[in-house]
């Protein structure tokens, strides 16, 4: 089998979700997969990455299918073999629970929210994308997130997000993995949720901010990371040359945020000016009144004369 997934970047192997967890779930299982760098999400079936093509049968792209497909492959370690019927219905559960009330806030940080999306992922994907297939892969990407949170507001979707980071740490507590001593693949899930919102720098980050307050989930991530997902020396070396361009820019987002609000308080702070319209009315009318004041004073004379025909 090969897995194709988004390059790396940001100290990770690749920063989109679903690929860190197909990477992830493969490597804890140590399967035999052959990991493929690719930036041609239209090879894939659906036109997204990741992408598992095997020899036979049609190449896999929904990751329970892809954990089905690794429990057949007859490697020594099988994903998720150790756990009973009631603690995989329990895994079940807990993954429907993440892909509804995390994953759309996943989304929104990097796909909705403008300043993350203009700062980092619409520049990243671009310039991994050629010219002019990057344009329609972002606006459908964009759209596609767009329908997914439906009619949730910002709120909304920062509260559940806030709640399962919550709920994650207290199932997770003080182990190594959420179900144990060994990793499943609901780890596999929960760290390609996480990994991004820790590792990649965000001008709006509040999604981050309340994950680094969990420091068990923090522990978690850089677990997973150093045990089954290390980089290579290439792959370190690439990333570190691009830091300082990624500095760069995260630095002038979060300052055009600050200036923008600033200006907006300020705004704010003035009083209203009247529409024209009402101060042209409001001068006509006190120019009528004073004109009736002073008539009624004196101030004025108005004479008629009346014409004496012959």
């Amino acid at each position: 089998m090969e897995l194709h997934i988004w390059p790396s970047d940001f100290g990770l192997p690749t920063i989109d979700v679903s690929s860190l967890q197909f990477l992830a779930c493969s490597k804890m299982c140590a399967s035999p997969v052959k990991v493929v760098s690719s930036a041609s999400p239209w090879r894939s079936p659906n036109g997204e990455l990741p992408m598992v093509s095997q020899q036979e049968g049609k190449a896999v792209t929904d990751f329970e299918k892809f954990v089905d497909a690794l429990k057949k492959c007859g490697q020594d370690v099988v994903i998720d073999a150790d756990l009973t019927s009631i603690e995989r219905a329990q895994l079940d559960a807990f993954s429907c629970y993440l892909h509804h009330n995390l994953y759309p806030a996943v989304l929104h940080t990097f796909w909705v929210d403008e300043l993350n999306y203009n700062t980092v992922t619409q520049y990243w994907y671009a310039s991994h994308l050629h010219f002019p297939y990057n344009l329609y892969y972002l606006e459908k990407r964009k759209k596609k997130a767009l329908r997914l949170l439906g009619s949730k507001t910002d709120t909304e979707i920062l509260k559940d997000a806030f709640l399962a980071l919550n709920t994650l740490s207290t199932k997770l507590g003080d182990n190594k993995f959420f179900c144990g001593s060994k990793p499943t693949s609901l780890d596999a899930l929960v760290f390609g949720y996480l990994a991004p919102l820790l590792r990649v720098p965000l001008p709006n980050d509040r999604l981050q901010v309340q994950l680094s307050a969990c420091p068990n989930l923090v522990r978690f991530v850089e677990t997973v990371s150093s045990i089954y997902l290390p980089l290579s020396e290439d792959e370190l070396k690439r990333q570190q040359s691009n830091r300082k361009m990624w500095t760069s820019r995260i630095a002038k987002a979060k300052s055009d945020k600050e200036m923008a609000r600033a200006t907006q308080e300020s705004a704010d702070a003035l009083p209203e000016e009247p529409p024209m319209r009402d101060a042209i009315l409001f001068t006509l009318g006190a120019l009528t009144l004073s004109l009736v004041f002073a008539v009624h004073t004196g101030l004025i004379e108005v004479s008629v004369e009346q014409e004496i025909s012959e």
